[in-house]
């Protein structure tokens, strides 16, 4: 019997411990006294959250990233191990990668990469560790193996065939390293109920087979093989090497034939999401441990947009061609109050029309619920989310991360709210009217602007009421802008999260809700369409009209897919982002921009630009933006074939920052149909496009799209790209494969792995006010620290112009670092809510509005207070120009630095509320290691301090709201040190390696 600290004293180490089999050692080893090294690799959050637990139950568990696939990785390990303990005496090796498949379908690099973690990795773990057990007197070995290794499960060949060479490894270890003291033993089981075990193709059948066929009816038990390690970790082992224990439940006695069902379905290669694609439910892909191939794939999609409420609905409107635009209706605004007809009225629109969900049918989940006075982006993602769930298999203790971009801009109560509070603070500081008269005026402004009861109206409080109740209470919100790409920006984030083992499931998409300032500012940059259509992509486009909408998508690993029988409506093959840098101007869309996005998806895909077969343009139908694309567009997929270029805002409008999620619906759609629906209200490209682009093809007529022809292996999958830009210069491309069960998969290129190189900072600065803020008026910079002219920089909002004096306080050499790697330094900024800016436009907007909602009220002294106002407002702020909303958009702070320093890398800015610096480190870490960036340049900024804003952060005498801003320098040590920067410190994050 074992004795609850009889490994006391005790060092080992476990690869792939933060997950199934490796969590259940890592805890047995701890609570028997031994002090642990978890190791994991792309699973570190889980693994130090293991930790955590147990170090707060009083055991000894430290965290150690790297591969077991990496000669150097293992070495680092051991060093560290030996440099803090000074002694290693237990070594499980679990770590181990799973693919799926028949000799059939599997690749011989398949058979390869599952060799090298498999066999090879446990062999160089054993190596390192040797002389450190050594020196201790000795230690064991335990290797974890499977039943497949000595019989035949369908799909199982590369696994069987690694683990059966593992067991032979253990026999000749065993030997060598006898003279050590070093006992070698292997611990083997059969299937465990654990989610590895779902990750076989028809995982129930599979799953209800193995367990009848042990005498005891069950399947094992994590904690059950566990304890065979245990055993085999002690000194009660002592007489044993050499040795496979097998704890299976008996499936090995002769009771029927192994195999469940007779119909063999093909099955793609696949990384099981687990440590238990084995038999024994150990030893795979998964949270601790390593992630090869397994392709991201799409299981689920909803949406809401004009006139369209789901998919299907979306299909049926992309065949009609029919626009979907109308003028708002008086519940929603009073359209007279801003669009005089006429285009030279300050700050006022011209074009009434617009892209508006007025027959909004909820999901039936959705209008189940009890009503609530809630955002409309938070029920129309709550719409989506329940929508794109319907058929996606969930289990118990799934982990999900979510991802979506969303803007302060973007939503209408949140307008509304800040515009009554900003009348009703100005009316008490006047103190011209009793408190029955500010209650009388009250009530009048919230008839003309009811949303403004609602008080959750900023993006991270949308994002986490959107998914309240239908994911974990404990799902990771990350809000993303970057204006009108930023839903591909989150599915980017979505991705990684699934690639580096951080979610099982992983949701993603954007919302947008039409507000007035939004039209009336984009109306002053001359963006708007004046004939009320949309005519993207044709030699008469001439403008824009933006629209309500929203979109989710729902991923997961496609071994996760196959296993749970989920539909699998594409591949997300490769995604590229970049930012323009200094372009033509901040608003102007760059066809180098563009380029490069494209560019780094298909690098990231490893998939040709000539077997892309439909691309999905983002085509706003303005001249400028839908020419720099088209010219993008040419140039990445050039070749003699068609390329087909088509748009879906000719019909549904611009929905803003959910443009991509429903461009990206609208691809897997026409993926699914193999059919391309006519692109309406087309005639003909722009004649220098064509002269230039002479393969670019846009549909006037419905047209088939026909799966590729493969020597000698028939059909292949069709292959598409989605095209995004947003304001600012934030551009992404995503590259999407159909899923074919008979096609082999091409494994992407190799990424860059970076895991084992700490992240430093090698130069900070910081803007601070000689208070708390910087008061009504931002002191105007001197020309030559910002060279731009003064009538531009006093539409600026002031945390742009505080972004860039940071980076001018930034140490010399780290600009000079900046300006020789233009390519791959990205700016990632922190913020929170609505800039001071926007507030003034909303303002301005609505002064006629507001003038007319009280003029009726019959109180002394609202006249004179009106007048009063609208003077302060319109003394304090500049008449609406076409540099106003660029000026004011949130996501510029970091485009303006990009646009400013001309950086190339990416940009983007993370509102998650008062946490959103700590996600800025983080997300700056997944693209420092990732090696999309070498130099990150992070910030966290406040620039708002309006008396509007502070009362709706709650901000108070004793935690007022001030101003500042902090910028940080952060790099990998490699990089830092080859060109010779100061490291300052080295920094660690929740998903990144210790330092």
């Amino acid at each position: 019997m074992a004795a609850a600290g009889e490994l006391t004293g005790k060092v080992a180490l476990v690869t792939g411990g933060a997950g199934g089999v490796g969590s259940a050692v890592v805890g047995l080893l701890a609570q028997r006294g031994a002090t642990v090294y978890l190791n994991c690799f792309h699973s570190f959050a889980a693994g130090r959250k293991q930790a955590e637990e147990l170090t707060a139950a009083g055991h000894d568990v430290r965290v150690l990233r790297g591969s077991v696939g990496k000669p150097d990785h293992v070495e680092r390990m051991i060093a560290e191990i030996a440099a803090t303990s000074g002694r290693l005496d237990v070594l499980v090796n679990n770590a181990a990668l799973g693919l799926f498949g028949s000799a059939a379908t599997l690749t011989e690099d398949d058979i390869d990469r599952t060799w090298n973690i498999n066999v090879k990795g446990p062999l160089r773990c054993s190596q390192a560790a040797r002389q450190l057990m050594a020196a201790g007197g000795g230690g064991s070995i335990v290797n974890l193996s499977s039943i497949g290794s000595t019989r035949v499960l369908r799909d199982y060949l590369a696994i069987g065939l690694s683990k059966a060479a593992l067991e032979s490894l253990t026999r000749y270890l065993a030997v060598e390293f006898a003279p050590e003291g070093i006992r070698v033993n292997t611990a083997s089981g059969g299937l465990l109920d654990t989610p590895g075990a779902r990750m076989f193709p028809d995982s129930n059948g599979f799953a209800s087979v193995m367990a009848d066929r042990t005498p005891f009816g069950r399947l094992g038990q994590a904690d059950e093989i566990a304890e065979v390690v245990g055993f085999l970790a002690s000194d009660r082992s002592v007489w044993m090497t050499g040795q496979t224990v097998t704890a299976d439940g008996g499936l090995g006695l002769p009771l029927g034939t192994f195999g469940h069902g007779s119909q063999a379905t093909p099955s793609a290669p696949a990384d099981s999401p687990d440590d238990a694609a084995g038999a024994s439910g150990t030893g795979t892909t998964g949270p601790g441990s390593e992630l090869g191939h397994d392709p991201i794939v799409v299981v689920g999609m909803g949406m809401a947009a004009p006139g369209v409420n789901s998919p299907d609905e979306f299909w049926q409107a992309l065949c009609d061609g029919t626009a979907l635009f109308s003028e708002a209706t008086p519940d929603r605004w009073q359209t007279a109050a801003f669009t005089p007809g006429r285009r030279d009225v300050p700050d006022k629109g011209y074009q009434p029309v617009s892209g508006l969900i007025a027959d909004f049918r909820p999901h039936p989940a959705l209008a189940a619920e009890p009503d609530a006075d809630r955002d409309f982006n938070t029920v129309w993602l709550r719409h989506s989310l329940f929508q794109a769930l319907e058929s996606v298999k969930r289990h118990e203790g799934d982990r999900f991360t979510m991802s979506v971009g969303l803007t302060c801009d973007g939503s209408q109560h949140r307008g509304e709210h800040f515009l009554v509070e900003s009348v009703l603070l100005a009316l008490a500081e006047s103190g011209t009217m009793t408190a029955d008269q500010v209650g009388t005026v009250k009530d009048a402004l919230l008839k003309r602007f009811p949303r403004a009861a609602s008080s959750r109206t900023l993006p991270h409080d949308i994002a986490s009421d959107a998914i309240e109740g239908i994911l974990p209470a404990a799902t990771p919100v990350f809000v993303v802008d970057t204006a009108c790409s930023s839903s591909l920006y989150a599915l980017d984030r979505a991705v990684r999260d699934l690639r580096d083992g951080r979610a099982e499931i992983a949701v993603c998409g954007g919302s947008h809700a039409q507000r007035v300032s939004n039209m009336v500012a984009f109306a002053q940059l001359g963006g708007l369409s004046p004939t009320g259509e949309i005519r993207s992509l044709d030699e008469t486009a001439d403008g824009v009209l933006f629209a309500d909408g929203a979109g989710l998508l729902v991923l997961k690993r496609l071994s996760r897919a196959l296993a749970d029988g989920d539909r699998i409506h594409g591949i997300i093959s490769g995604i590229g982002l970049s930012a323009d840098g200094k372009g033509k101007a901040i608003n102007a869309p760059s066809t180098a921009g563009q380029v490069a996005a494209a560019q780094r998806a298909l690098a990231d895909s490893g998939i040709d630009a000539g077997d892309i077969g439909l691309v999905i343009a983002h085509a706003t139908g303005t001249t400028a933006g839908d020419t720099a694309e088209l010219f993008g567009i040419a140039e990445v997929y050039a070749g003699q074939r068609p390329v087909p270029v088509v748009a879906n805002k000719a019909i549904i409008g611009h929905t803003g920052w959910a443009a991509g999620a429903l461009s990206m619906i609208h691809l897997l759609l026409t993926m699914r149909h193999g059919h391309i629906p006519a692109q309406p209200r087309f005639t003909k490209l722009r004649a220098k496009v064509a002269d230039q682009a002479p393969h670019l093809t846009v549909p006037r007529e419905p047209t088939t799209w026909p799966r590729p022809s493969e020597p000698d292996a028939g059909e292949g999958p069709r292959v598409g790209a989605v095209s995004g830009f947003g304001f600012g210069g934030t551009n992404a491309t995503v590259i999407v494969s159909e899923y074919l069960p008979q096609h082999a998969i091409p494994a992407p290129p190799e990424r860059p792995d970076h895991s084992g190189d700490a992240l430093v900072i090698v130069g900070w600065s910081k803007c601070e006010p000689d208070g708390l803020d910087y008061g009504e008026q931002f002191p105007m910079p001197p020309f030559e620290s910002v060279r731009m002219p003064p009538k531009l920089v006093r539409s600026l909002d002031r945390s742009q112009l505080l972004a860039i004096q940071a980076v001018h306080a930034l140490p010399a050499q780290v600009l000079e670092f900046c300006s020789a790697h233009r390519d791959t330094t990205g700016v990632i900024v922190g913020f929170m809510g609505q800039t001071q800016a926007m507030g003034d436009i909303v303002l301005r907007t609505h002064l006629d509005d507001i003038a007319d909602v009280l003029a009726a009220e019959p109180i002394p002294g609202l006249p004179r207070f009106l007048e009063e106002f609208r003077e302060a407002v319109q003394t304090s702020t500049a008449p609406l120009s076409a540099d106003s909303y660029p000026g004011a958009m949130p996501n510029l702070i970091a485009s303006r630095i990009c646009n400013y320093f001309d950086l190339r890398g990416l940009n983007l800015l993370v509102d998650t509320g008062e946490t959103a610096l700590l996600q800025v480190f983080q997300t700056a870490e997944d693209y420092l290691r990732s090696g999309d960036l070498d130099l990150a340049l992070v910030a966290g900024m406040s620039a708002n301090a309006t008396p509007a804003w502070s009362s709706e952060v709650r901000g108070d005498d004793a935690r007022p709201v001030a101003e500042g801003a902090y910028l940080f320098a952060v790099t990998r040590e490699s990089v830092a040190r080859a060109a010779g920067l100061d490291i300052l410190t080295r920094m660690e994050t929740s998903i990144g390696e210790p330092a």
